[in-house]
């Protein structure tokens, strides 16, 4: 779903961050989380891009031939924030997401983010990292725990593009959502065009991620 400013506007704390999760204690529990998370599944009947847009066709596979090898593959990127949300800036088309990954684990990964084209040998490479990845320990590539060759090989694969993956994006890894720390560094790496970004990445609290999706083998 296509999300404004105006939707957050209520739900943001003193600090003026936004709470996508809720959290057991710390300085970011707010207790309006329920009322967020219902205005956000009354917005879904906004234009949604997974739905009727550009992923619409990335994320398909041959039904017809379910066994089949042939998968499609695509690969969207994204500036996205996972947990605390800020102010975002209008020069961009933002959306609420909720993504199935983990293969049969289904694990439906909520953020807010905005989809920036990545350089073409950055894109070849996640490709090759969903195309390896894809149906990994039998459909059941959970988390960054799940099998230690699956993450060292993640890990060796972007720290060769010269990116890193922390604590923060380590959480988010499974299969179909290939996260990447994000800093001014990262964000030259892997695409373009980002100036009216990368004020986004100096947030001490609401650390965005670089997220490649691609298509969950369940």
């Amino acid at each position: 779903m296509l999300i404004e400013e105006k939707m957050l506007a209520a739900f943001r704390g003193e600090d003026g961050l936004c709470r996508l999760k809720p959290e057991r204690g710390g300085p970011y529990k707010y207790a309006d989380y329920p009322k967020l998370l219902a205005e956000l599944h009354e917005s879904a009947r906004r234009p949604n891009l997974m739905r009727d847009g550009t992923l619409k066709t990335v994320f398909t596979w041959d039904y017809f031939e379910e066994l089949s090898d042939r998968v499609d593959h695509g690969i969207v990127a994204m500036l996205a924030f996972t947990n605390l949300v800020p102010v975002l800036p209008i020069t961009r088309t933002w959306m609420a997401f909720q993504h199935q990954a983990a293969g049969h684990a289904c694990r439906q990964t909520t953020f807010i983010g905005t989809v920036i084209e990545p350089k073409p040998a950055i894109k070849s490479a996640f490709l090759e990292v969903a195309r390896s990845n894809y149906y990994a320990c039998r459909g059941w590539f959970e988390d960054a725990d799940t099998n230690p060759k699956l993450t060292e090989s993640y890990m060796a694969t972007i720290h060769a593009l010269s990116l890193s993956c922390g604590e923060q994006a380590r959480a988010e890894l499974c299969e179909s959502i290939y996260p990447v720390d994000v800093t001014e560094t990262s964000m030259g790496i892997c695409f373009e065009e980002v100036g009216d970004l990368i004020y986004l990445t100096e947030d001490e609290y609401a650390k965005p991620l670089i997220l490649f999706l691609s298509a969950n083998s369940d």
